[in-house]
């Protein structure tokens, strides 16, 4: 499985309070036919810091039981829908305004038409955005189901860990998926997804960044659907 090892010496850099007088990356580029991975292994003198931040939420959110239960509420809402509108709307998996939350986590989704093609939204409060957006939404849609048909080639888990992430830690407004089958980096013990190799150079060289991104990107997705549901789907960002 192990197609590369390699050393690279990295400059000193501050990561937090601390100065790292030196740094070795060790890298393991893993291929599978469903996910390459990267292992990026990160020995560090005095990374405290970084470690602490890897460890954390370790495998949250990750609960077989409360997925299924997710799912399962899901599929009841969704299964209001006709038959063509279901297959649509499983394509599509999410809302492509609130692009974190998937469609039928707050109920049954809406259909709209936007330039003549069936859009789904997770909510009301999206479709005045859906329509002022119009093309822009309409590819949004596209890309999610680039995504959704990538993504379903994984095991429920992994899906559910680049799902949370959602767009690559290195080109933000990238959906992971929608490039084909994203990278998996192991940044200090810490999973981190990029949508494609052309992005593996930028995360070599700031590993600490990228894994901070990644956090960041995982954070957002979890503040999004708080605040959308305790403002009961009113005002929300974007």
């Amino acid at each position: 499985m192990i197609a590369k090892k390699c050393r690279l010496s990295a400059r000193s850099r501050k990561i937090g309070p601390q100065t790292l007088n030196r740094r070795i990356l060790r890298m393991t580029i893993k291929r599978s036919p469903l996910l390459f991975s990267l292992a990026l292994g990160l020995v560090v003198s005095g990374l405290g810091s970084l470690s602490a931040v890897a460890q954390e939420h370790n495998h949250a959110g990750h609960d077989h039981q409360a997925m299924m239960k997710k799912e399962a509420k899901i599929n009841e809402a969704l299964s209001s829908l006709s038959a063509e509108d279901q297959k649509y709307a499983k394509a599509q998996r999410f809302c492509p305004i609130m692009t974190y939350d998937r469609l039928g986590s707050m109920g049954t989704p809406l259909k709209m038409m936007i330039e003549g093609k069936p859009v789904f939204l997770c909510c009301k409060a999206c479709v005045d955005d859906a329509k002022k957006g119009g093309e822009k939404t309409v590819k949004t849609v596209m890309k999610l189901r680039d995504s959704t048909a990538t993504l379903a080639k994984l095991p429920m888990e992994e899906r559910m860990a680049v799902e949370a992430q959602k767009y690559c830690a290195v080109a933000n407004t990238s959906f992971l998926g929608s490039m084909g089958a994203p990278l998996k980096l192991e940044i200090d013990g810490k999973p981190v997804y990029l949508c494609c190799g052309g992005c593996t150079k930028k995360a070599q060289a700031d590993p600490a960044g990228t894994l901070a991104k990644a956090q960041e990107l995982v954070k957002a997705g979890t503040l999004e659907g708080h605040d959308h549901a305790a403002h009961g789907h009113g005002d929300h960002k974007h």
